[in-house]
């Protein structure tokens, strides 16, 4: 019969008895070839995992579970899932027979690629400690949006959402005005790199680059808690929306602190070991941003949303069967508006042919 534990901490689950009970199975029985990966999937059940082979050990806490199985007499597998992921290691001793059970298992536990949904934390400071709920929002795949952003835009966008790992540099810097579609870019982005890295939306950029406690322990605790790929935890997305004043080269003393974490976090000592990219969103223009922040080396990459050229929106509008043509540059917001029957309220002057 399999030994079934209710543990009481998320801390005992991750680090305690499951992952060490299957190290000590696999050393004993001669199962030195290992593979482990994780993946996007669905809430995963203890019933779910229970039935893909003999019951070793098995595990829940809250949310998520684990379990070890045996599969045939010379493999052992760890399943565990919880908070939007899934995580496999296999151990054998025959390699195509661990790598074929692995492909297996995540083929049968992987959510739907066709999912329109991806699990996002989002942090918040209140009652003077940080809170973090999780919840599913909506995200379009990069293909169904791409042709919404100009061409240098697009290019950019679509090196990014390729990436299945970080770049060079750890901080990630969006520009433009209001409208031009970073907030449904960085939607996309979330769905595109679910497979390596969590999204984390910080609500209060303020308070999170303001409080070191608050920052402190969105990270620490997020990191611990985090799903292990083999390499370590995995890797996270944590968005700064809206964050200008923060960045400014005018900035005033207490925004300068934050500043200074900003940059910290994104590739000085602070960030050393939390595999942690952070994503700046502005509506401010690059001249605007301080020095530190737009120097050569410091980003993975800095973006700027811009309009789409008159030849760029004239075909963005035929592609959505409207019969209307702007004669000027415009942004994504004015082209929907267009498309519902509105005069874009943005510019009085705005030119368009009825």
């Amino acid at each position: 019969m399999p030994e079934t534990l209710a543990l009481s901490t998320t801390q005992d689950f991750r680090d305690g008895l499951v992952p060490a009970a299957f190290n000590e199975w696999a050393m004993r029985d001669g199962l030195t070839y290992v593979r482990r990966t994780s993946f996007p999937a669905a809430e995963l059940t203890l019933e779910q995992l229970v039935v893909l082979g003999d019951v070793e050990l098995a595990a829940r806490e809250g949310n998520e579970c684990a379990v070890v199985l045996r599969v045939g007499p010379d493999m052992l597998v760890q399943l565990g899932g919880g908070r939007g992921h899934g995580r496999i290691t296999v151990a054998g001793k025959d390699h195509a027979a661990v790598d074929g059970l692995l492909e297996d298992l995540v083929e049968a536990l992987r959510e739907d690629d066709a999912e329109e949904e991806v699990p996002v934390t989002f942090w918040a400071y209140s009652a003077g400690r940080p809170a973090n709920p999780r919840r599913r929002i909506r995200a379009p795949l990069w293909s169904e949006i791409r042709g919404n952003y100009g061409a240098a835009a697009r290019g950019a966008l679509d090196e990014l959402m390729a990436a299945d790992g970080p770049g060079p540099g750890g901080l990630l810097l969006w520009h433009g005005d209001p409208g031009t579609g970073k907030s449904y870019a960085l939607r996309a982005l979330a769905r595109e790199w679910r497979g390596w890295c969590d999204t984390q939306f910080i609500t209060d950029p303020d308070a999170f680059l303001g409080t070191t406690s608050y920052l402190l322990d969105a990270l620490l605790r997020s990191n611990r808690h985090g799903a292990d790929d083999g390499a370590g935890p995995r890797w996270r997305l944590v968005v700064l929306e809206d964050s200008g004043e923060l960045l400014a080269a005018d900035a005033r003393a207490l925004a300068g602190q934050a500043l200074s974490r900003l940059l910290n976090l994104s590739d000085g000592l602070l960030g050393e070991g939390l595999r942690v990219i952070v994503l700046v969103t502005t509506n401010e223009p690059l001249r605007r941003l301080h020095p530190a922040v737009v120097r050569p080396g410091r980003s993975w990459m800095e973006l700027e949303f811009g309009e789409l050229s008159v030849e760029e929106a004239n075909r963005w509008l035929i592609s959505r069967d409207s019969e209307r043509r702007v004669e000027r540059a415009s942004s994504l917001a004015e082209l929907f508006a267009i498309t519902n029957g509105r005069r874009p309220a943005s510019r009085a002057s705005f030119g368009f042919v009825a």
